[in-house]
């Protein structure tokens, strides 16, 4: 489905609906949550012969982000998980002395090595970082769980709920690679990660970018 508030109506699938989103193309791509529809519309963007040599790139993150073997996964998603991972045992005795290359461990397999170094594809890979950002950021307004005060007990205020997802996202995006001396190497996916928190909760990016 797309970025949207929970109750709003759900995507469609099936080649016109598709080939209508396309009016919009490449945002469509980029406010897509489904892998699948993702991969249809970039199918249907090819034979229309839109934007051919970005679609190129963004056939190739697809496939780093998707790999086609087994069950759909998310390795942008996994990533961010493995950085909570990284954040939430930083005091522990086996975490001390943050090695570096725990970190490159997590994010070189996004595909920087591939992308970076020409402005084009590191365009495309912004912009898909980006999607993670709003994906995650969406997830985390509809988890009910992630919202409750206290043992599911009680929901959060849209504001100190924005302010938690806040937090994370700083904690993700600049002060993980920070800790690992990392953030020239990955300034890509705190810029991505950060604009995308940024402007979903505009009312809060001025405290984020200050914090």
């Amino acid at each position: 489905m797309e970025f949207r508030r929970p109750g709003n109506a759900a995507s469609k699938s099936g080649r016109e609906e598709i080939r209508r989103r396309l009016l919009s193309w490449p945002d469509c791509y980029y406010r897509e949550r489904d892998p699948k529809i993702r991969l249809e519309m970039l199918d249907e963007a090819d034979a229309e012969g839109l934007t051919p040599e970005d679609n190129a790139v963004r056939r190739r993150l697809h496939e780093i982000r998707y790999p086609s073997s087994g069950p759909v996964k998310d390795t942008f998603l996994k990533a961010w998980l493995d950085m909570r991972f990284l954040r939430d045992n930083s005091g522990s005795f086996f975490f001390r002395g943050k090695d570096p290359k725990k970190l490159d461990k997590v994010l070189a397999p996004l595909g920087f090595a591939e992308m970076c170094g020409e402005r084009s594809k590191e365009n495309l890979l912004y912009q898909e970082l980006y999607h993670l950002g709003m994906l995650y950021a969406s997830l985390c307004q509809e988890d009910k769980g992630y919202s409750s005060v206290l043992f599911g007990i009680g929901q959060l205020s849209d504001d100190k709920l924005g302010r938690k997802i806040g937090a994370e996202f700083r904690d993700i995006a600049v002060n993980v690679p920070g800790e690992y001396d990392k953030e020239n190497k990955y300034e890509l996916w705190t810029r991505a990660i950060s604009d995308a928190f940024c402007d979903m909760f505009p009312d809060l990016a001025d405290a984020y970018r200050s914090a």
